[in-house]
Formats: C-alpha cells, sequence, structure tokens
C-alpha cells in the first residue's frame, strides 16, 4: 500500500512538473503567433499519456504479482 501510495505522489509531481514546464515553453519561448499555439497544445496535451499509461499498467502488474 505505501509502495502505491508512494507511486501516486510521484506521478503527482511528475504532472506538476510537466505542465509546468509545458506553460512555461508556451508562454516564454515559442512565438506568439496562432497556429504555433494551435499546435503546440496538442501536441504537449497528448504526450504525457505514454509515461503515465506505462507506469500505471507496471503498478497494476507489481500489485497482481503480490496478490498472488
Amino acid at each position: 500500500m505505501a509502495k502505491s501510495l508512494s507511486l501516486y505522489f510521484l506521478t503527482f509531481l511528475f504532472l506538476l512538473a510537466y505542465v509546468t514546464l509545458v506553460v512555461t515553453i508556451g508562454t516564454d519561448w515559442l512565438p506568439d503567433y496562432w497556429y504555433v499555439h494551435l499546435l503546440y497544445y496538442p501536441f504537449v496535451g497528448l504526450v504525457w499519456i505514454y509515461p503515465i499509461a506505462k507506469l500505471m499498467f507496471w503498478m497494476k502488474r507489481k500489485r497482481e504479482e503480490s496478490e498472488q
């Protein structure tokens, strides 16, 4: 239980850092053209799904192995 709770906390920290990085890049480094933002934000809005999905599947597999 404590291991999965710590992994959920790490997931939250990852998402917080990711959102901070995405917003910083989007507001400070990208050119201020609407079409750049139109391409950037949907792309980065979907990129985080892959590492989180891998982590969730790994956590589920570890939990099933520990129950057996």
